[in-house]
């Protein structure tokens, strides 16, 4: 193995850990070594927390020395978004009035991390509240993309897909309420998932006491992010452990197979019905291609009711938007224009909010339905691709077009759907993605399918961030 370890996937790090053909303080001081070197190019990882990190390192050798059993993630240096609490670090929301808000107790998901035997080993940028497809704020800055710095790296999630991207983590931890692991990852050249609904707890923060609005409660989950699909298998049998506190966490198990076709793929080519970009429509040529090859049955399909996606979740969330001028308050003034965009023409009615959970039930049971005859669903997570840094804040047109490219995404959200999001190939210098969605619970089928597609794209991560391009 290179002694350039931060090049290698969590799955080949943990078996070399378990070998002992490196320490757990070799494979954490690679990784310092290679934030010292990238980070201040890149602006993912906000806090090293560099001395708590080699304590840790220091104990996991110590216990494989001694032969004690190991976690499956024993001695692995990961990275944290920074709306999850970790216990002594600050959970910011990237928020400058949030800076000194440091968390007590560690969010289930990260307890669970740890008693696998993963050692945080710092935490990661975000847009204000994770309220924006885009990575900048206040506090710590714009995250840039590696690829291209005049691309977005996406949001909520781009200093996790960014830290992954670059090598200075070989795991990232964060969450998804409309393609926050999701987009980032395909911007980025690495891989995301959307766990169901249930499938992980969703407990982010116990810091603010707030009790979260319905539409929060269906659609936002913790998600693992990584390099490669397997590294993604490793760390949700680990982030699946149960959380007592959340009621909506679930002993979940792989749902019985479908009753036909199992090898067949749904393919949902423009679900904004606006047409697709070309980067984005190669990139699904690309995954089908790769899936026809080892005798899926990729076929195009209607899908029910997407159509009516955007309007259902506007409904349910403008429940939510009662204080939105003193939310803008704390936020930077890009991410309050975005958030001015985003709700822009919702008014808050309770008629409209219950018959909107009435229709999601229906669309959820015609999804059902669907899915049955194609266990998988194959789309991009939006019909365009990375924007250049500063579209989303075009105003209310173009953000409702924005919204629109990413309806299949957000569509997983309002059902609780799993979903896979990988990059199919490199255009014009930039990773061009689709997601696979499955099944409630069906997140393994989906690993499967994606990992033909990883397999055919062979796309070159890590890599030195590209520091301009030229016009």
């Amino acid at each position: 193995m290179s002694h350039e370890f931060w090049r290698h996937s969590a799955s080949k790090l943990v078996s070399a850990l378990r070998n002992r053909e490196i320490s757990s303080r070799e494979l954490l001081e690679s990784h310092l070594s290679r934030i010292e070197t990238v980070n201040s190019k890149v602006n993912a990882i906000t806090t090293v927390l560099h001395d708590e990190a080699l304590r840790s390192a220091d104990v996991a050798d110590a216990t494989i020395a001694q032969g004690e059993e190991l976690g499956p993630l024993h001695g692995l240096p990961i990275t944290i978004k920074e709306n999850i609490d970790v216990a002594g670090s600050a959970t910011t929301n990237g928020l400058v009035s949030r800076k000194e808000a440091l968390a007590e107790k560690d969010a289930p998901v990260v307890a669970h991390l740890k008693a696998a035997g993963a050692i945080i080993l710092g935490r990661t940028n975000m847009p204000d509240f994770g309220l924006r497809w885009h990575t900048d704020n206040d506090l710590h800055g714009a995250t840039i993309n590696p690829w291209n710095p005049a691309r977005t790296p996406g949001g909520s999630s781009g200093g996790e897909a960014v830290a992954l991207a670059t090598g200075m983590s070989p795991l990232g931890i964060g969450n998804d309420m409309g393609g926050s692991t999701r987009q980032p990852a395909v911007n980025c050249g690495v891989v995301g998932l959307r766990p169901t609904t249930g499938r992980v707890s969703r407990v982010m923060s116990r810091l603010y006491g707030y009790a979260p609005m319905y539409y929060e409660q269906i659609a936002a989950v913790n998600g693992p992010m990584a390099r490669s699909v397997s590294d993604l298998r490793l760390a949700l049998g680990v982030m699946s452990q149960c959380d007592p506190t959340d009621p909506i966490w679930t002993p979940a198990i792989a749902p019985p197979g479908p009753q036909s076709g199992a090898n067949r793929i749904g393919l949902i080519a423009d679900p904004s019905g606006e047409g697709v970009e070309p980067g984005v429509e190669r990139a699904l040529r690309s995954a089908v291609q790769a899936l026809e090859a080892v005798d899926y049955v990729v076929e195009e399909v209607d899908p029910p009711f997407i159509d009516r996606a955007d309007q259902i979740i506007d409904d349910l969330a403008a429940t939510g938007i009662s204080d939105i001028e003193e939310t803008i308050a704390f936020m930077s003034a890009d991410a309050g224009k975005v958030l001015q965009a985003v709700t822009s023409g919702l008014t808050p009615s309770t008629e409209a909010f219950s018959n909107a959970i009435a229709e999601r039930h229906q669309i959820s049971q015609a999804w059902c339905t669907l899915m049955e005859q194609y266990p998988l669903i194959l789309g991009p997570v939006s019909t365009i691709e990375p924007f250049e840094v500063g579209y989303d804040t075009g105003g209310t047109a173009v953000m409702r077009r924005l919204i629109r490219s990413f309806r299949l995404t957000e569509l997983c959200n309002l059902l609780g759907l799993p979903s896979v999001a990988l990059p199919a190939l490199v255009d014009n210098g930039m990773p061009q993605g689709v997601q696979i969605i499955g099944r409630r619970f069906d997140e393994f089928r989906c690993f499967d399918a994606a990992e033909v597609v990883e397999r055919a794209a062979r796309i070159a991560v890590p890599l030195d961030p590209v520091l301009a391009v030229e016009s």
